[in-house]
């Protein structure tokens, strides 16, 4: 027999699978498919919606209506994403994949230009992940120096 329903004027208070905060959809399990799911499909309206402004407005507005429409959704309460699954990490990467197309592709630009932009900027996923780890890990001894150096006895590492 588990914990009886509050009850409210005489009728039980059922709990909901999921409830939105602030504009955060919250599931019981927390595990934030539907925030997700729900950031990533109206992004993509908007992206779509974006594209056909393309023709009628210049680069630096068009990066100002993708930043507003687009990227603003993908940050607002983003530090609820921490620790999310790859999957779930990859469909707002996409999101975020294609707004920077919408934004580097305009009109009948070409792409070879674009290429060769970008091709100047390509960092390996393994370098970034392990210049970022390595950074991250200077901050936080500094900050937590006690803890990290029982976190770097474990592993091995000199502390």
């Amino acid at each position: 027999m588990g914990v009886p329903l509050p009850t409210f004027d005489g009728v039980p208070l059922v709990p909901a699978a999921q409830v939105r905060s602030l504009g955060v959809l919250l599931e019981s399990s927390l595990s934030m498919e539907a925030q997700v799911a729900a950031t990533a499909k109206a992004a993509f309206y908007h992206l779509r919606l974006v594209g056909q402004l393309v023709p009628y407005l210049d680069r630096e507005n068009l990066a100002k209506v993708i930043h507003a429409t687009v990227t603003s959704r993908l940050d607002y309460c983003n530090a609820l994403y921490m620790g999310l699954p790859m999957g779930l990490i990859r469909r707002l990467q996409l999101v975020q994949n294609a707004a920077a197309r919408n934004f580097m592709v305009t009109g009948l630009q070409d792409i070879d230009k674009c290429r060769q932009q970008l091709h100047d900027i390509s960092v390996p996923l393994e370098v970034f992940e392990k210049k970022f780890k390595s950074l991250l890990i200077q901050e936080l001894t500094k900050v937590f120096p006690e803890d990290m150096s029982k976190y770097k006895a474990i592993r091995g590492e000199d502390p």
